[in-house]
């Protein structure tokens, strides 16, 4: 099934003026491109689906106040509008002109915004090499006054949806074979209050240590498909992973619930980066010679150039993420790793034979990890089995 490129890593409109800015940018009516002779776009390919496309924001501020949905100064954090945008490969320009992205963007538009309630303005932009449009969505319902969703599902099937359409116009060189929008060049780890306050005390988290062993494998040369870590990391560090499709989730060895049970968390909860999405883009990356793991039997990684010390090396690689394709996946995880056939709490050291990777002597320098985690396994074995166990001082994630 093709894809096409769908974004909407963009701010929302959280104020009137941020929502009469943006309009006025999309239509390329704002002061300074005027003055400036800037050109966004023409009269014929800016459209509105049910409101005034010429005014835009009143509309769907009237909307709102029909519906009883209040917007304040003093309400910072009311999302007003969405912005969205799809964009079409410079390659096709010879297949495309303005008028039929017009109507592709019109049909997306109706399918996805409108049919469902919202108004939307829409803009064909011409001012660069690779034709695009933007949208403007209102945040309301026009019968019901609820907010607009866009899950990550929905943005599948946009990107799907419109992948279908460049391929119904002949438009191959904007067609994607896999689904992905995100830019993980630019996220983070995803920390709870609970995870930001335990660290301004200077305390682990149980989640910590899985984002750190998952990073130390993601960095392992020897791991070269999304598989290969997953089985990694319950062979070498007792993490038992599921894997349902797309969605892949972790379960500590040592960290239990109040009730005594194994707790699991799911990549997305970790991080972009903890995703089978963001563990095959940084597999994919990091092979392909963009960032470069050297010198490993010398307890050392050179990154870019830059020398780190491999305690370090995987949090590294972690901060070096990107774009990646989005593709479908079976329970895995389940099957011990061929890779390695040393015992848990031996990962740090180097055998002569079984743990030569490749032909190269592969020194694992997580001391200080197994330090810990060892320690931790130890206290646990000398307590009662009914007793619920937690690694450190963690506490329970505070429910919402």
């Amino acid at each position: 099934m093709p894809f096409g490129n769908v974004n909407v890593d963009y701010a929302p409109c959280k104020s009137v003026g941020q929502l009469k800015s943006a309009a006025l940018y999309m239509l390329g009516m704002k002061p300074e491109q005027r003055r400036e002779g800037i050109v966004k776009t023409r009269d014929d390919l800016y459209a509105a689906l049910g409101c005034n496309r010429k005014n835009f924001a009143n509309d769907i501020l009237v909307t709102r106040k029909l519906n009883g949905k209040s917007y304040s100064k003093h309400k910072p954090d009311t999302i007003l509008a969405h912005k969205m945008s799809i964009s079409f490969h410079p390659d096709d320009n010879g297949k495309l002109d303005y008028k039929l992205a017009f109507k592709i963007a019109q049909e997306f538009a109706e399918h996805f915004i409108h049919s469902k309630g919202y108004e939307v303005l829409f803009a064909v932009h011409t001012d660069t090499d690779h034709i695009h449009v933007h949208f403007l969505i209102s945040n309301c319902n026009m019968e019901t006054g609820k907010s607009y969703r866009r899950s990550a599902h929905d943005l599948h099937e946009m990107s799907e949806y419109f992948g279908e359409q460049c391929r119904r116009y002949g438009l191959t060189n904007s067609i994607r074979d896999n689904f992905y929008n995100r830019n993980l060049e630019t996220v983070r780890d995803k920390e709870t209050f609970a995870e930001t306050q335990m660290k301004k005390r200077g305390a682990d988290t149980f989640k910590d240590e899985l984002r750190e062993v998952i990073r130390e494998e993601i960095a392992d040369p020897a791991n070269r498909t999304f598989e290969d870590v997953i089985n990694a990391l319950e062979k070498h560090y007792g993490v038992e992973c599921r894997v349902a499709g797309n969605t892949v989730s972790y379960r500590h060895p040592l960290y239990k619930d109040k009730n005594g049970k194994l707790v699991s968390v799911r990549g997305n909860k970790l991080g972009e980066l903890y995703t089978r999405k963001g563990i095959e883009h940084e597999i994919a990356k990091s092979r392909s010679g963009h960032t470069q793991a050297v010198d490993i039997g010398s307890n050392s990684h050179h990154i870019s150039g830059t020398e780190i010390t491999a305690g370090r090396a995987a949090a590294a690689y972690g901060n070096e993420t990107g774009g990646l394709p989005f593709s479908s996946g079976q329970n895995v995880g389940r099957t011990p790793s061929p890779v390695t056939t040393e015992p848990y709490g031996r990962r740090n050291e180097v055998s002569s034979g079984a743990d030569n990777r490749n032909g190269q002597g592969t020194e694992r320098s997580l001391s200080e990890f197994f330090e810990r985690y060892k320690g931790r396994n130890g206290d646990n074995e000398q307590q009662s089995a009914p007793t619920p166990q937690r690694t450190g001082t963690i506490r329970k994630k505070r429910s919402r």
